[in-house]
């Protein structure tokens, strides 16, 4: 199996929009070419992948090399991959951006947000202990546990082995949702369930020293907790003078403000809440972990029920939504070769990659596929788009093949040129067989 990743980031706030639209609506999408590609023919001379970029000529011509569209098999919020790596230093979640990755993964593809670094605001402590809520006890993935090097971890998800095999990749990680009855859920996802439905609104979730001050000493201060929630609580640790941490004892709950003060001997020390949104962690993961991209999968596997070309190279892949029948009518299909032909007295011989021509017309094309007297075709830019005749010879460039027209077909009964491109990805030549099946990963940054 190849695997095959492509990340593209969309800037526009339209195409923002629309994918967020269709991912959340559950829309169709597809993927373009010979498993999600097209564009056999070569770039350039040394066909070096370029940089696709957001304009109408490369559209256009991506659906000029389009061959073979499939529906998109699944699709998930991601987020970049962060193996838990001992002697590393973790920021704590917060509202606001962090210095460093505030979650891990851990070995048994566990995700944790990190809810305390131990040691104190100055020099806070590296992580040396992997958190694993097993080595805890049965109940702590609902309940935030710290582990010996001071860190404070909550649980989030575990990845069944086939989200793992979908969405996991060297630089991704799944971020997990579930809207299931528990009834229904296996037990990786009712674990994620009662995360959620345990989730505590609007917590308190930890309190940052933007300003440690002077002259105060450990013991006597009082901290409060002034906001419209409840049960807030907090103890301050004092260092040389200056408050260096601030424990939660309690994270209460219900607060959309707050201010955390300190009283006692001593001045000038700041602290700022951080509040979780008014679900709470864990409720919505999608926010807890800021998630900004989608990641999009198919996995053609050979000739797709001879709807995919294999012997032949891709150079392109996309992603694309509303596509239509030539009629009109929404396209409900899952896979279809799109590719136009012509039917020729005999196609023995004709060369995949190779180019023919018409004697009257001298219409030129590329050559994707041979097969049962048709020879599969596209046409773009650097061939133009000349119609080829019923009643000519068709000649092999490249090859010794030639055959008489009997029949033109422009299309698969699909408008390539409907619907709406949101993605093109180029890419160093693939060469599939029927063997093959691609695994193809598109991450796309909104």
């Amino acid at each position: 199996m190849d695997n095959i990743t492509a990340l593209r980031t969309v800037s526009p706030n339209s195409a923002k929009k629309s994918i967020l639209r269709a991912f959340k609506k559950k829309r169709p999408l597809f993927m373009w070419g010979p498993p999600g590609i097209g564009k056999s023919d070569i770039f350039q001379d040394d066909d070096i992948a370029v940089s696709a970029v957001d304009a109408s000529h490369e559209e256009r011509e991506f659906r000029n090399n389009l061959q073979s569209i499939k529906r998109v098999e699944s699709s998930s919020m991601v987020i970049p991959r962060v193996n838990w790596s001992s002697g590393s230093l973790y920021s704590v979640w917060s509202d606001k951006e962090t210095t460093h990755p505030y979650y891990v993964m851990n070995e048994q593809k566990e995700v944790y947000i990190c809810l305390s670094q131990g040691g104190t605001a100055e020099t806070p402590n590296l992580s040396t202990v992997e958190p694993n809520y097993g080595n805890v006890g049965p109940d702590a993935y609902l309940t935030p546990f710290t582990t010996t090097d001071g860190y404070e971890w909550k649980y989030m998800f575990s990845l069944s082995p086939e989200r793992v095999v979908d969405f996991l990749s060297s630089n991704y990680i799944p971020v997990l949702v579930s809207d299931k009855d528990p009834a229904q859920a296996g037990p990786f996802e009712d674990l994620l369930i009662e995360v959620q439905n345990t989730a505590i609104p609007r917590q308190l979730v930890s309190v940052e020293v933007v300003d440690g001050g002077s002259g105060y000493t450990d013991g006597t201060l009082q901290v409060t907790v002034d906001g419209n929630g409840t049960s807030a609580a907090c103890t301050a640790t004092v260092l040389g003078g200056k408050v260096v941490k601030v424990a939660m004892d309690n994270r209460g709950q219900d607060y959309t403000h707050a201010s955390v003060t300190v009283d006692g001997i001593g001045s000038g020390c700041v602290l700022r809440a951080i509040l979780s949104d008014h679900n709470g962690l864990g409720k919505d993961q999608t926010n807890d972990f800021k998630t900004s991209s989608i990641m999009f999968t198919i996995k053609p596997n050979g000739i797709e029920d001879n709807t995919f070309i294999v012997e032949n190279t891709f150079r392109q892949m996309g992603l694309l939504k509303d596509i239509d029948n030539t009629d009109g009518t929404p396209f409900l299909g899952t896979k279809l070769k799109v590719l136009p032909y012509v039917r020729l007295t005999s196609a023995s011989g004709f060369t995949a990659g190779n180019q023919i021509t018409g004697t009257n017309s001298e219409a030129l094309a590329h050559i994707d596929e041979s097969v049962n007297n048709n020879v599969y075709f596209h046409q773009n830019e650097s061939t133009g788009f000349g119609d080829f005749e019923v009643g000519e010879t068709v000649t092999e460039i490249g090859g010794d093949a030639t055959g008489v027209v009997s029949l033109v077909y422009a299309d698969n009964g699909v408008d390539r040129f409907s619907g709406e491109v949101l993605y093109i990805e180029n890419r160093h030549r693939i060469r599939r067989d029927a063997e093959q099946q691609e695994d193809i990963k598109i991450v796309i940054t909104v």
